[in-house]
Order: structure tokens, then C-alpha cells, then sequence
């Protein structure tokens, strides 16, 4: 499969990218130069074309939208991550951005774009249920669960999310999944409620390879999240349709 990857360079950017370079052909993407790959540097949240190459194998004049021309799969990861960004930081880098991304994908009849959202989209929900959502035994929040943002980050991921399921009920798209993903770090964090939203390396590039992978239409929405009972979200959906769940857990990594 060809798959275009965005964010290339950041932190999930490269796991993903290990994670695929040896089954799938990538074109990355990011506003920064990939030490020692071929990518394109570009910002996303503008029309214009690339503002230059690691290793040049395109003029020059090429836009960063011809990358998804014959693409399969685009992995949108690019975002300005701060969860407590203002609204004119995540404008450009998250609203624009991800509209730019989506508008280029059914231009270039991309089948699938998958997503990353966060858990900051549903994060009045997640508020409204705790501590209740924490216990291993308590009420979860679903993937039907609507957005539920409480700062300008959070809005952004769910207009990432609403603007998916509009291209794919226009026709536009065939697939688009929303990843709402937790905390992503090397190892667990030592608070209790961190740790709950805690998504490992190992589970965050197979969760990614399965939504790249698995056979499905339609908009769907599943969590990034490794399999601690605490954690406030119900992976059931992403078990039914990616026939994948999370090997790790907070408590054994």
C-alpha cells in the first residue's frame, strides 16, 4: 500500500513510520526535514507548494498535495499538540491543516485518511464521569460519544472528527477513523490519572498499522489507549473493528 503519513517527524510520526517502512510505501510529510529520509518540508495549513526537500526527488514547484496522488491510506498526525494552545495557534496548525489534508485526499480519491484526534475531544465528558470513569469496574465513555471539547485544542480534534464523517457521508472518502489518543510516552506515568490515558509505543504502532490495514468502510472512531482497567474509555468498538486490542497495560510495562 502507499501510504502518506503527515506529522512524519514528530514523536508518533516516527514510531509509525518505523512501524510501516518495511511492508508499505510512505511518502512523509512534516514541516520539518527528517535527518536521512526523503520527505517533503511543508506546512500544511497553506495552499503553497513545499518549502523544500530532504534529498530532492521532486521539482521543487511540486505542491505537498501531489504526494497523495495513487496514495491508499493518509495518516494525518500533524498538529500543533499543545493541549492548552490558544486559538490562534491551533488555527492554522490544526483546523486549516487537517481541512487542507482532507480537501487533498478526496481530490486525489484517497480510499481511507485516519485521524489523530485526542482524548482532549471528549474531555468534558471524561470530566463529567470521573472518578467513577477511573475505577476498573465503572462507567466508560464510548466511541459513539459525541465531541465534548473544553479548550481550543479540544475543539480541533472534533472538528478533525466531524469534518471526516461529512467527506465520508458526502462520498468523498470511502473510510475515515478518528484515533482519540491518550497520553503517549515511552513508559508509564507515575499519576494515577495520567496513567489510565496511557498508550505504549508497541500498542501505539500496531493500533496505527491496523487502521491502516484493517478491512472497513464508513467513519468510525476508536481510543488510543493501552489495556489498563482504569482507563476511562470503552475499547470494545476498536476490538470488533480493527479484530485487534492492546497488549500492554500500565501495570506490566
Amino acid at each position: 500500500m502507499r501510504v502518506v503519513i503527515t506529522g512524519a517527524a514528530g514523536s508518533i510520526g516516527r514510531e509509525v513510520t518505523e512501524e510501516l517502512r518495511d511492508s508499505h510505501e510512505l511518502f512523509l510529510i512534516d514541516r520539518y526535514a527528517i535527518p536521512g529520509v526523503d520527505s517533503c518540508v511543508a506546512d500544511l495549513g497553506t495552499d503553497g507548494v513545499n518549502q523544500g526537500w530532504k534529498k530532492i526527488i521532486w521539482p521543487r514547484s511540486r505542491s505537498w498535495r501531489e504526494w497523495f496522488a495513487g496514495c491508499d491510506v493518509v495518516v494525518h498526525l500533524a498538529a500543533n499538540k499543545d493541549s492548552l494552545a490558544p486559538w490562534d495557534k491551533v488555527v492554522p496548525d490544526n483546523f486549516q491543516a487537517t481541512w487542507n489534508v482532507l480537501e487533498a485526499a478526496a481530490s486525489h480519491q484517497v480510499p481511507r485518511v485516519v485521524f489523530a484526534s485526542s482524548n482532549w475531544a471528549v474531555k468534558g465528558e471524561e470530566q463529567r464521569m470521573a472518578p467513577e470513569c477511573y475505577l476498573p469496574c465503572g462507567p466508560k465513555i464510548s466511541s459513539e460519544a459525541p465531541p465534548s471539547p473544553v479548550n481550543p485544542y479540544g475543539i480541533s480534534k472534533g472538528f478533525g472528527e466531524l469534518a471526516g464523517r461529512m467527506f465520508v457521508d458526502q462520498g468523498k472518502l470511502e473510510s475515515f477513523v478518528a484515533v482519540r489518543i491518550g497520553n503517549f510516552y515511552p513508559t508509564p506515568s507515575t499519576d494515577e490519572v495520567v496513567r489510565a490515558r496511557w498508550i505504549g509505543v508497541d500498542d501505539m504502532r500496531k493500533l496505527i498499522r491496523h487502521c491502516v490495514e484493517a478491512e472497513f468502510k464508513g467513519f468510525h472512531i476508536v481510543y488510543g489507549v493501552s489495556a489498563q482497567p482504569e482507563s476511562p474509555y470503552d475499547l470494545s468498538y476498536m476490538r470488533r473493528l480493527l479484530s485487534w486490542f492492546p497488549r500492554q497495560s500500565a501495570m506490566n510495562s
